[in-house]
This record gives structure tokens, sequence and C-alpha cells, in this order.
């Protein structure tokens, strides 16, 4: 397979694999406007987020981005830094791992474009092997300098004197109504994924759909900018949570009916 890469521009968000147009998307559904993906791009641009694209014979296929720390919506302090945001090679197969060799390479790319001009790179790391997997980044030169199981911190200097980025402490509190009987949850979301985009929205339908919502009373934060993050983003970079009366839920798993049934049944423990 023949590859090759150029600068993310922001006149192209199609490119990106995660944005309309990109290769992500095609021929699966999701909820809500995912033009916000492309908008939020936009915003970030401004403040100096910088990619790159990988393409192979069929078009744009993969793509990496990353921008200075002091300005990134993730909840962390490294000045100096740059913070790699997202890295995406499109289609993965969890039974295929083939992927993450291609992942590899836009990584290093984005390693050449920012060892010159800042102090290092900081990024997540997950104890999955397919999604920003641990070993792939540590094969790169990072190491784990803080953790919120399962996510990890990760971090590679590119001078000896710099210190280590640290994190910004939760500030957010979730509700718990479960004394008066209703069920409070507290979620956010954020506009620089489709699939956070699908979950924030595929949320509020099951809360506004279900037949006791007079009993549910649901704040959807979103964190979109990095003053979002400080305020509402769990360490180290989580800008995706659920909880109800302050209990993390995964929505992951509760696709489809699956979510109001489990409304439903937090509902009845209350009764």
């Amino acid at each position: 397979m023949s590859v090759h890469y150029e600068p993310l521009r922001s006149e192209r968000l199609s490119d990106v694999a995660c944005c309309p147009g990109g290769l992500e998307l095609q021929g699966k559904r999701f909820r809500g406007d995912l033009t916000e993906a492309a908008d939020w791009r936009l915003r970030m641009f401004d403040l100096g987020m910088r990619g790159v694209v990988a393409f192979d014979e069929d078009g744009p296929h993969g793509f990496a981005e990353y921008m200075p720390a002091e300005v990134a919506p993730v909840p962390i302090e490294a000045p100096g830094a740059a913070v790699l945001m997202c890295y995406h090679w499109a289609g993965t197969d969890p039974e295929d791992p083939g992927h993450l060799a291609e992942e590899r390479k836009l990584i290093e790319r984005i390693i050449e474009a920012t060892r010159r001009g800042f102090t290092g790179l900081v990024t997540q790391g997950w104890d999955i092997p397919t999604h920003f997997p641990i070993p792939l980044l540590k094969g790169l030169g990072f190491r784990e300098v803080a953790r919120h199981d399962p996510i990890a911190l990760m971090w590679n200097p590119y001078r000896t004197e710099v210190r280590e980025p640290t994190l910004v402490s939760a500030s957010y509190a979730p509700q718990d109504l479960s004394s008066e009987g209703l069920l409070a949850i507290d979620a956010t979301f954020s506009a620089r994924c489709p699939y956070s985009i699908d979950s924030g929205t595929r949320l509020q339908e099951a809360v506004s759909e279900h037949p006791l919502s007079a009993r549910i009373r649901m704040t959807l934060h979103r964190i979109d900018t990095r003053e979002d993050a400080g305020t509402y983003a769990v360490p180290p970079f989580d800008w995706t949570w659920v909880r109800f009366n302050g209990e993390e839920v995964d929505l992951f798993e509760l696709p489809g009916e699956k979510l109001s049934d489990e409304i439903t049944k937090r509902l009845e423990e209350l009764s």
C-alpha cells in the first residue's frame, strides 16, 4: 500500500476521517449534528492546532492533530509543550491491529513537526490494544507520568531540563438526588468527535422520550475549550463521561434500548 502525507488544512477538513465527508463516517448512522466536528476544528485552528493527513490510493485515510498545551482543551498543565490531540487510521478492526503501524507513522510525523518548537509532546494512552494503546506510545519514546484508569497521561520530553506535565484537578461535582427519589444524570460530550456527539444526542433522546422523564434531572456539559476541560473533564484526558446519581456509567455498554432499560431500573430502585 502506497501512503503519502500532507499537512492538515483548515479549508479541507473533509480530509479528516472523523469530519463530514471523512472515511470514518461512511456507511454509519450517527445522531446529532456532525458539522460541529468540522466547526470545532476551525476554532482550534485559530488557536494553533495543526496536523497531518495520510492518503492512500483511495484518498484520505488517516490523520493526527496537535496544538500548544497552553490552549489545548485538555485538563493538563505543560508549559511550552504540545499536545497530541487525536490520531486515527479509519476503518480499524478490533480483530486486526494492522492499523497501529499506520498510526505509528502518523505520530512519528507529529514528533518530527513539534520537536523544534516545543519542549515535549504529551498525550493520552489507554489500556486497550486498539485505541491509543500505551505500548505503541512507549515504543515512540513516551513514558507514563499519571493515571486515571484506564487512561494514562503520556509524556515525551524533548529536553532534559523540562518538567513533567501535571494534571488539573477535577472540579465538577456530580449530583446525587437519590434521597429525593430522583435520578440525576450528569454527562459531558465534545464536538471534537462524532462518537461523542452521537453519545450526547442519544442520551438526550433517551431521557426526553422516557415515560418517567419527570423524575430525571439531566445536566449535559460540553468540553470543547480549555476552560471547559478545567471545569468538567476527568483527568488526565477524559472529555466524555456519564454519572447516574454520582455513579459512573459507560454508555458504550448500553447500546440501543439497554440505555432506556438502565434508566428505568435506576428509577425503580429509588421507588
